[in-house]
């Protein structure tokens, strides 16, 4: 079953040792095990109720390409050519090592529409903590009090915070080069800390920030 896969590899990856960051080209699958459908960008999903059918194109509308993707360190940048729009994110996805691979998290900064503000997405196991502002911190290192993405909503995949980022801090984390940080605590109100990465993150937010 994939949420006890799932939850089994959270728990051992409790401390701050032991957990990677991947970006390549399994990336899709491994965020299938996370419960994404990831017909969409990750942050579209979380805000999007799912649907049965895909949308087709309208007759005659002008064909463009349906993916690009590029890594920027440990940073994937992908986009993905919608019905009138184009929608595009940075993603990180957390695993507990090299050698297994085995999801634990996800990170994706993205926004629907250019007028719309960006918007950090992390999916984490569906054992956690709930009640007022209960989600994931989102911190530059340990000392950092961090930027709480609350929990919205919960699946048997995992329990998705978001929060809308603000030109001044995504200013502050394209400046920020060390390891950063994702603390909430689990279901028995334990505290969780994964560390994530920050390698390549301001040449992924400039490549975003070109998106029209």
């Amino acid at each position: 079953m994939v949420c006890a896969v799932f939850h089994e590899a959270l728990l051992r990856s409790r401390a701050v040792k032991g957990v990677d960051t991947l970006v390549d080209s399994k990336l899709t699958s491994l965020a299938v095990l996370l419960g994404l459908a990831l017909s969409a960008p990750a942050f579209a999903q979380a805000q999007r109720p799912a649907t049965n059918a895909q949308a087709q194109p309208a007759p005659g509308s002008v064909s463009q390409p349906d993916n690009t993707t590029a890594s920027y360190g440990d940073w994937t940048y992908r986009c993905q050519q919608g019905v009138g729009t184009r929608v595009c994110e940075m993603v990180q996805t957390l695993v507990t090592n090299q050698q297994q691979r085995t999801p634990v998290a996800l990170i994706a900064i993205g926004r629907p529409t250019r007028n719309e503000p960006y918007k950090l997405v992390v999916q984490v196991a569906p054992n956690v903590a709930l009640g007022p502002n209960a989600g994931v911190r989102a911190a530059l290192g340990e000392k950092d009090e961090g930027t709480l993405a609350v929990f919205q909503r919960c699946l048997p995949g995992g329990c998705f915070g978001e929060v809308n980022l603000t030109e001044d801090l995504l200013k502050r984390w394209r400046a920020y080069s060390e390891a950063g940080q994702l603390r909430y605590l689990d279901g028995a109100g334990r505290p969780v800390a994964l560390p994530f990465s920050f390698r390549g993150f301001a040449a992924a937010a400039e490549a975003l920030s070109r998106e029209p």
